[in-house]
């Protein structure tokens, strides 16, 4: 497998969604958005082995009222990720697929991509719900942002975006089990006023 510096991740990230260079000032096409873009690696846990993930996403924002309203442009971006399943090893994966759902909240975001290419195979009918966390630029290593995950059901397994909105991270149904720190990388989380 082909190991990518996460800083090459991130700047891939950016080359593959130039509105994103932009948005760091806190505006994309269109006005203020939300954005989430990033790469990194972690290290195995007692739960995965070492993953290797780079994404950028944006749009929105999302106002939390009852029920939330999602306002700006819709959410646009795309989130790759591969390595290991499981601590010792064995099961190998690569995947990827467009973001069709972003809740930025302060330094954190959760976000949704369906699987639209995976390996193996069965993953393709999942969507896996991201959260991640932003400490800021790590100094030393320290502190380290951090991921997590939960893999779905394809909630709209028939629709391809644009017109593929899934919802399940405006209320996430689930927390993962585990938040895994990076070991290498960085995100960058921009919640739009």
């Amino acid at each position: 497998m082909t190991r990518v510096a996460p800083a090459g991740l991130a700047l891939f990230s950016l080359l593959l969604f130039p509105a994103l260079a932009g948005a760091s000032h806190g505006s994309g096409p269109g006005g203020p958005q939300d954005f989430a873009v990033g790469g990194g690696t972690t290290s195995a846990s007692e739960l995965t082995g070492v993953q290797h993930v780079d994404f950028a996403a944006q749009g929105g924002p999302t106002t939390f009222t009852n029920p939330p309203i999602i306002g700006g442009p819709p959410v646009t971006g795309h989130f790759r990720a591969g390595g290991e399943f499981d601590p010792a090893g064995v099961t190998e994966f690569q995947q990827e697929g467009p973001v069709t759902c972003l809740v930025v909240d302060g330094n954190r975001a959760r976000l949704v991509y369906p699987l639209k290419q995976a390996t193996p195979e069965t993953n393709e009918a999942l969507e896996v719900l991201i959260f991640l966390e932003d400490k800021g630029r790590p100094a030393d290593g320290d502190p380290r942002d951090e991921i997590g995950f939960v893999l779905l059901p394809d909630e709209n397994p028939l629709d391809d975006p644009p017109s593929e909105r899934d919802s399940e991270c405006v209320f996430p149904p689930k927390v993962p089990s585990e938040f895994t720190p990076l070991q290498m990388g960085n995100f960058t989380i921009h919640d739009s006023p």
